[in-house]
């Protein structure tokens, strides 16, 4: 195989007393024979009498722990020494010209002294492991993946039989981390433990990552025994089968924490298992509990199984009580096998499924980002301003409920004081007529003789002075009679509704009115111009309100200007910051402006009329009923005027964040969620609790920092990308 060296050794038929070697690395392979080594042979039993010895405590006259290591060590030289003969030179030349690759070994018919011996033990290094051949092709996985599946691993922990054996520590361990979320666990133990049970669970189509086995196990002829926990014993030929469907379902891992295993993992590698970890001899429990503990350990750092053998064999060698037991421990794996790694830390975990995030999800964020460049492109789409709408509503209702105040009228900052020219009611009363169909300028006169100059110092009009009409001279006279006093008008700009007339501006400029004394503003209220007869509210400003506008020359700060693409804060009670005003009052008034403008309605056309939708309504209520007194769904534009000018006076307004960027961010974090939470039931509760905490936190935002944060496309942008995941 590609990127290791393999090493078969054959006993010879013929020729009993030797050996017949193959080797094969990447574009070379050697063949030769070897002598058999008698020698090396007895030293293994030797060795292996004196290690039963010591560790067994039936013996009455045990071995000392110096005699077992001193054999151990003389058996792992004696091994080195041989193949450093010269009939091994073809493997000791390999073995210089490739020093990094792993060396695999495969014994097929030798003598139980051979496969006894040390291998994984020689200093070549490099990793050691044993192989297999598979069995039949139809009975294998189709294919072998080199990496791990991207989920958090399933673990079937057989505990077998624990005569003499406390194996409450090993259980306790794998429960904590369980505990701590880095593995599924499934316990067979007790009476529990049956072959029934262990046959169901291994057929289970969910799938193991690997399967432990604690207990007691012992060789034989038909593949070794597994001790289940209710007492009966199984032959490891018998679960063939099992192994093949726990294979087809993923299983690549089997650990047996138990004696004399090898025979057991090498029956379950050639059913179709990638990976075994076994003792090729009895073991002490406490060699057996601290090998499980290190190879844990090093399964949850993300080691390699092979470094894991390695890191775990030091630690034998090095433990009082475990003298020998590092010659032990072995590896048998497929020969078709990749490198194995069972990531049980939470962050490899992690990682490995965001690096496996599907095609549906990125193609999902990048969806809804998609959609929301879209809508910040055209802010004043039709859906989009229906969202605001409710948005703000629902801003209007959470600052209610949790009774946050809003901005409140004082001395400092009164409301402004607007008399509306209604053709029923008021124009008569300031000696108009109710046939016309634009505003007698002779009403706009008398407004300037009855409110006195020096306790209104501004009288705006939102009015269009787009031409010659009855009563302008008088109305200038008016103006140049009151010099101390400021006069506003309006002219039709390039953003205002174009119905309105666009030359208006070029006929103001060269009129009596300006030369009086009148100052000619845009009445554009920052949406771009239409020819509808209801104009739209303006909730998200396309354009800005600057001292070139109407609004922006008559707030009290005319450098304050209020920014395109931001949003008027229709949550807020806007009533309470305007005071409407009747003919009667005028000659008590005292305000420092005075904003007039009609009713809407002139005659049977609209003059200046907006559409208003709900959260407009409700912004300018007083009890159940708009202050204007007319239809709900029609808001004069002089109140919007209004509105615009407190908002510039109090520096409040909504300042969208990115919603691009904002739905990217959410759909980021969907990406992020999913890999982190694996079960679909879990990640739900994570979705809602987000957006009940990321609800409450905007609009407390939105109060609090004029910060708009959109909700609905980042929320339904976390939600499918969360659930757009499956495995």
């Amino acid at each position: 195989m590609a990127g290791r060296l393999d090493l078969l050794i054959r006993q010879s038929a013929e020729r009993s007393r030797s050996l017949q070697v193959f080797l094969a690395a990447p574009g070379r392979q050697e063949a030769f024979v070897v002598p058999y080594p008698d020698a090396l042979a007895q030293l293994q039993q030797l060795w292996r009498t004196r290690f039963l010895r010591h560790h067994d405590p039936a013996f009455s006259w045990p071995e000392g722990a110096a005699v077992v290591s001193s054999y151990s060590e003389k058996l792992r030289v004696a091994l080195e020494q041989w193949l450093q003969e010269p009939s091994w030179q073809p493997l000791q030349q390999l073995l210089r010209d490739a020093s990094e690759l792993p060396l695999t070994l495969r014994l097929d018919g030798v003598d139980p002294a051979l496969d006894g011996l040390p291998w994984e033990s020689l200093g070549v290094q490099r990793p050691i492991w044993r192989t297999v051949s598979p069995g039949t092709a139809s009975s294998l996985p189709a294919s072998r993946s080199s990496g791990v599946r991207a989920r958090k691993p399933r673990i079937l922990l057989v505990v077998g039989s624990e005569q003499g054996l406390n194996l409450d520590g090993e259980v306790d361990l794998l429960q904590q981390q369980q505990r701590l979320g880095r593995i599924r666990l499934t316990v067979l133990r007790g009476a529990g433990c049956t072959l029934a049970a262990l046959k169901q669970s291994l057929a289970e189509p969910a799938g193991w990552d690997a399967v432990l086995y604690l207990g007691h196990s012992s060789d034989g002829p038909d593949g070794g025994q597994l001790h289940l926990g209710d007492g009966s014993q199984i032959e490891g030929q018998s679960l063939g089968n099992d192994w093949q469907t726990a294979a087809r379902h993923g299983l690549r891992l089997l650990l047996l924490n138990s004696c004399s295993g090898l025979p057991l993992a090498q029956h379950a590698v050639a059913s179709g298992l990638d990976w075994a970890l076994c003792f090729l001899e009895p073991v002490p429990a406490r060699a057996a509990a601290l090998a499980f503990a290190q190879v844990l350990e090093g399964l949850e750092n993300g080691d390699e199984l092979s470094t894991v053998l390695s890191q775990t064999r030091t630690a034998l060698a090095t433990q009082a009580g475990c003298e020998g037991c590092s010659l032990l421990l072995s590896a048998v794996a497929a020969t078709d096998a990749g490198p194995l790694r069972l990531p049980l830390r939470r962050r490899r975990q992690f990682m490995l499924r965001l690096a496996t995030t599907n095609r549906r999800q990125c193609l999902a964020a990048a969806a809804f980002t998609l959609v929301a460049f879209g809508m910040e492109l055209t802010p004043a789409n039709p859906i989009n301003s229906y969202l605001l709408d409710r948005r703000l509503e629902v801003q209007r209702t959470w600052r209610r409920w949790t009774h946050q105040p809003a901005p409140q009228p004082g001395p400092s900052e009164p409301p402004i004081a607007v008399l509306l020219l209604d053709p029923a009611t008021t124009i008569p009363q300031l000696g108009g007529t109710q046939a016309t169909d634009h505003t007698p300028r002779s009403v706009l006169t008398t407004v300037l003789h009855r409110t006195p100059a020096q306790q209104v110092p501004v009288v705006a009009f939102d009015v269009l002075f787009d031409q010659d009409r009855p009563g302008t001279a008088e109305l200038a006279a008016a103006i140049r009679s009151q010099p101390t006093r400021r006069v506003v008008g309006g002219y039709a700009g390039q953003q205002t509704d174009s119905g309105l007339g666009p030359g208006s501006s070029s006929w103001l400029e060269d009129s009596s009115l300006k030369e009086a004394g009148l100052v000619p503003k845009d009445l554009a209220v920052g949406t771009a111009a239409g020819r509808s007869d209801l104009k739209p509210v303006p909730l998200h400003l396309q354009e800005g309100i600057s001292a070139q506008n109407f609004a922006g020359a008559l707030a009290r700060h005319p450098s304050q200007s209020l920014p395109a693409d931001r949003v008027i804060d229709w949550s807020l009670n806007w009533s309470n910051w305007i005071q409407l005003i009747t003919p009667a009052d005028l000659p008590r008034l005292k305000a420092p402006l005075l904003l007039v403008g009609t009713s809407g309605r002139l005659g049977d056309q609209s003059t200046d009329l907006f559409a208003a939708p709900a959260t407009v309504q409700n912004a300018l209520l007083r009890g159940e009923q708009p202050i204007w007194g007319g239809n709900i769904r029609e808001l004069p534009g002089v109140l919007l005027q209004a509105v615009l000018i407190q908002s510039l006076n109090l520096r409040h307004w909504l300042t969208p964040l990115s919603q691009s960027l904002c739905t990217a961010a959410a759909a980021g974090l969907g990406l992020l969620l999913a890999a982190l939470v694996e079960n679909r039931r879990n990640r739900l509760v994570v979705v809602v609790l987000i957006a009940l905490v990321s609800c409450p936190l905007a609009w407390s935002l939105a109060i609090w920092q004029l910060w708009l944060v959109p909700l609905l496309l980042p929320l339904l942008a976390l939600s499918v990308t969360a659930f757009s995941r499956d495995d």
